[in-house]
């Protein structure tokens, strides 16, 4: 019996670091999606062209897997020095996405988010846990 794409698990990575024990971090692959070539399987990002309704699946798929303790705020993803405060936008739901080039959390249970394709991320961790970066570095 084979699966269908739409029905595979999302394929991830998880990093090999000295992260407090309430920090996890994951990496996505491209595998275990709902969109549609060009874009198959798991493309995150809303602003290639895929249809919205692919991504927000996609999206909602990540979520669903990892456990993610809250829906992460989504970034329109830029190179520069702008750095997004998710905890100063949770509970608010922006008609646009914040752009930034990295995300800071410093609260618990709060999710960052980087796409990267040809870059790197770069993940930080407070020593106790309490608060979290995620930075697109390229």
């Amino acid at each position: 019996m084979s699966t269908a794409p739409g029905d595979a698990p999302v394929e991830t990575i998880s990093p090999d670091w000295p992260a407090p024990p309430a920090v996890r971090a994951a990496f996505t692959l491209r595998m275990g999606g709902v969109s549609e070539a060009p874009y198959d399987s798991l493309n995150l990002g809303a602003h290639v062209g895929d249809t919205d309704a692919a991504v927000t699946q996609n999206r909602r798929r990540v979520r669903t897997q990892l456990r993610l303790p809250a829906e992460p705020l989504w970034l329109e993803q830029v190179h520069g020095i702008e750095v997004a405060d998710l905890d100063m936008a949770s509970g608010q739901a922006p008609a646009t996405p914040p752009t930034a080039d990295a995300a800071s959390a410093p609260r618990a249970a709060s999710v960052c988010v980087m796409q990267v394709a040809d870059c790197m991320p770069v993940l930080y961790a407070a020593r106790d846990g309490c608060a979290v970066a995620a930075e697109h570095a390229g």
